[in-house]
């Protein structure tokens, strides 16, 4: 690490502090739970595990803006968390020394994703009934990473909303043998012209995951910290990526998430803790390109908790979307 390092994070800090205190003031302005002003299907965050942050050095890359995560990435998400190469894959390596040297060279990555989804939800709550454009883009140094994503509804939805995101993203990845542990701090504003409504808030995140060989093991967990204080999810699940060839990559993901009483009365009206969903995910990516992508997406999820169903109107989804992105 160069030294130059230190200053660079020092000034993101700065920059991330200052926009915080930007963004608390307007956050502060409208407190009153989502479903009292909003349909229970409308939310204001992106997925947790669409975690949209370009891979760390020598990690693998995973399809970002659906699972940010996001999501949670992630993403900002929103959301999983990026993972280091196996001992097989940098064994077959074919020039291991001259790929390390153009890392030194290049210590900052960046790329911007965009694509088409035919509707968006939240941590298995339907946000967009109605296809949606979704784009990000994100910027990598060291362990430290930024990422702008956005979420835009192209017609109104059955509930009468149109919903449009806006995501900030600040996140640090760590590497412990096969655990990789990745904090963020994410800051929303959810905005909808046709109900003349808005809101904003400020989450914690830490995204876990530990490389188990042919899968990962994920676990993701969110806290609201300002306009929704006290509001609680997690999920836990089991992810896999493969080579099919050169330029095709393949991966899914089966998770599970339960949330705080807080969280489900403010996003569905349902003051009790429950176990909540269930999910299906698969992504394909096909590099047309060294550095250009472009592959499919799709998400399946259910809500198992039979009175959280009752307050939804979507409780049951599957969305496909088509993605297209560049990494560098």
């Amino acid at each position: 690490m160069t030294s130059r390092t230190p200053k660079l994070t020092g000034t993101v800090a700065a920059a991330w502090l200052a926009l915080a205190a930007w963004w608390l003031p307007a956050s502060a302005q409208d407190t009153s739970p989502l479903h009292a002003t909003l349909p229970r299907s409308a939310l204001g965050v992106r997925e947790a595990q669409s975690n949209n942050s370009p891979p760390a050095e020598g990690e693998s890359s995973v399809s970002k803006t659906v699972r940010g995560d996001n999501p949670i990435c992630p993403r900002p998400a929103c959301a999983s968390c990026p993972l280091p190469r196996s001992a097989a894959v940098a064994e077959t390596s074919p020039n291991p020394p001259e790929e390390k040297r153009s890392k030194k060279e290049r210590p900052i990555s960046y790329g911007g994703e965009i694509g088409l989804s035919s509707g968006y939800a939240d941590r298995g709550f339907v946000i967009s009934d109605r296809p949606v454009v979704q784009s990000e883009a994100w910027v990598s140094w060291s362990v430290v990473s930024f990422s702008v994503w956005s979420n835009l509804t192209l017609a109104e939805t059955r509930d009468g909303s149109r919903p449009r995101i806006l995501q900030l993203e600040l996140t640090s990845a760590h590497q412990w043998r096969n655990l990789a542990i990745k904090p963020a701090i994410r800051m929303f504003s959810y905005r909808d012209p046709l109900n003349s409504y808005g809101s904003r808030s400020i989450e914690g995140w830490l995204h876990l995951s530990y490389d188990a060989g042919p899968f990962r093991l994920i676990t993701n967990h969110s806290f609201d910290a300002v306009t929704y204080r006290g509001a609680y999810f997690g999920d836990a699940g089991i992810e896999f990526e493969r080579h099919v060839s050169r330029t095709v990559e393949v991966g899914g993901l089966f998770s599970t998430g339960w949330a705080s009483s807080a969280f489900n009365d403010a996003y569905a009206g349902f003051d009790k803790s429950a176990l909540n969903r269930i999910s299906v995910e698969g992504w394909l990516k096909t590099y047309v390109k060294p550095h250009l992508y472009i592959g499919p997406h799709f998400e399946f999820s259910t809500i198992v908790n039979r009175a959280l169903r009752a307050e939804l109107t979507h409780p049951t989804f599957f969305f496909v979307g088509l993605y297209t992105g560049v990494e560098f």
